[in-house]
């Protein structure tokens, strides 16, 4: 089993420099869907039920429709393939995404209940140990419950549940290349020719978003210390206008620098591990 897949990290991250225009067209369409979410947000006192639904709905085809420009670019495709055919691509990547959201939330929302009870049952250990015997009129903080070896029991199943949500999202991820390839949905297919291969998928991608999110990082440290105002928190206070921008920087460059290179590194190794297995 291989841990490592150097030469699908190099062409991830070449898909930046060799396809420059869709990925371009991706972060600007992420960028202007997170401004004129900010923007609204922002400037309405109370936006209502409504409003909110469908700015989910835009957000979500935004990154549909960013994930079928990189994505096809990352099998080879020309990305104005996207909107060709009565963008029949464009729809086989929502199903997918609305299935694999499903997925998502069913599978990492039991583990994570999973997860939830069992620091509860540390917690009350904690309350025992402390004298709370009443449940406490106000909110309080489970992890000041904790003695040493609670908070390493904690750290360490927390650290199980990410790493199991980090692994199923990349096992997920492979389906949309393998849609845009092979022209019909493909959610799960993909699983058995990752089978035996997903560790070194998760640790490939792992460090494939790494430098994205680490300028992403200190771009949000920098507008905070600059204008007073955290993007990726909402911490601090700014002109509407300027949170929209910081805002549509921080989703934009996101788009551009972490999942571009994640999604053009499963792109490669799909067609490397379908060309292994034909």
């Amino acid at each position: 089993m291989k841990l490592f897949h150097t030469d699908a990290l190099k062409s991830g991250f070449a898909l930046l420099r060799d396809n420059p225009v869709p990925v371009a067209l991706a972060a600007g369409i992420c960028a202007a869907m997170a401004a004129a979410e900010s923007l609204v947000l922002s400037l309405a006192a109370d936006p209502g039920l409504l409003t909110i639904t469908v700015l989910a709905v835009l957000g979500f085809y935004a990154w549909v429709i960013a994930a079928g420009l990189v994505g096809r670019a990352s099998v080879g495709l020309d990305w104005k393939g996207l909107v060709s055919n009565n963008a029949r691509d464009l729809h086989r990547l929502v199903l997918v995404a609305l299935l694999g959201l499903v997925l998502l939330v069913t599978v990492l929302g039991t583990a994570f209940v999973m997860l939830a009870f069992m620091l509860g049952a540390l917690a009350i250990l904690g309350a025992d140990r402390t004298g709370l015997t009443e449940p406490p009129e106000e909110f309080v903080n489970i992890f000041t419950l904790f003695n040493t070896t609670e908070w390493v029991i904690a750290v360490v199943l927390i650290a199980l549940w990410s790493a199991f949500a980090f692994w199923f999202l990349s096992r997920l991820l492979p389906a949309i290349p393998a849609t845009l390839h092979r022209g019909r949905v493909q959610l799960l297919a993909t699983w058995p020719v990752l089978q035996g291969r997903g560790i070194g998928v998760l640790l490939t991608g792992l460090v494939a978003i790494l430098p994205g999110i680490a300028l992403m990082t200190g771009f949000c440290a920098g507008a905070e210390a600059l204008a007073g105002y955290n993007p990726a928190s909402g911490a601090g206070d700014a002109p509407a206008a300027l949170k929209a921008l910081l805002r549509a920087a921080l989703v934009g460059g996101s788009a551009g620098l972490v999942f571009a290179p994640l999604l053009g590194l499963h792109g490669a190794l799909f067609m490397k591990f379908t060309s292994q297995t034909a």
